[in-house]
């Protein structure tokens, strides 16, 4: 089932919504998917999927050119994203809700560290305009903790390479700081 892959790109995402927005997203697990590809190949242990994948759940989206899900328990052994102890989204990878989009080179969900990492060129949108750039986000699902990191430390950088951050919605204050 596709249902925990979903999930876990759902809790992703919300950890830079405001809380006013988490409300809106839907974690609900009975919500059919559908996961279309050019092409997939079942190994045991191993299902690749290539060629515009493209895995749908609600008004959730994720699309890259490769999936590799690699599972260890009979659960997952009908090539479904069930079962599955790490997963990785490989070249152009998208995850689209309504309220914000995430892009990067890869996606990596590991379930023994409860961990999902996006690496390469990543850039968080939001809905409301605010927008993140690095090279590597870390997002744990244990504690909701994420980090973003730059590929360039110091002001030698500039912003190249480094963590960058635009605000555009910091509320209605008027100019005024609270």
């Amino acid at each position: 089932m596709t249902n925990k892959f979903l999930k876990l790109f759902i809790t992703f995402s919300a950890f830079l919504i405001p809380a006013t927005a988490q409300a809106q997203f839907s974690t609900n697990s009975s919500l059919p998917a559908q996961i279309s590809a050019d092409d997939a190949d079942y190994k045991p242990g191993l299902t690749i999927l290539t060629g515009q994948v493209d895995v749908r759940q609600g008004d959730s989206r994720v699309l890259s050119d490769k999936m590799n899900i690699y599972t260890t328990s009979s659960n997952g052994q009908d090539g479904t994203l069930d079962g599955a102890n790490k997963i990785e989204a490989i070249g152009s990878f998208y995850f689209l809700t309504p309220e914000q989009e995430v892009r990067g080179d890869k996606g990596v969900y590991l379930k023994s560290t409860e961990t999902f990492t996006v690496t390469g060129n990543v850039i968080l949108i939001q809905g409301d305009g605010n927008v993140v750039t690095g090279e590597t986000l870390i997002y744990n699902l244990n504690d909701g903790s994420a980090k973003v990191i730059g590929s360039c430390k110091g002001r030698r950088c500039g912003s190249k390479g480094r963590v960058n951050i635009l605000l555009k919605n910091t509320g209605n204050n008027n100019g005024n700081p609270s």
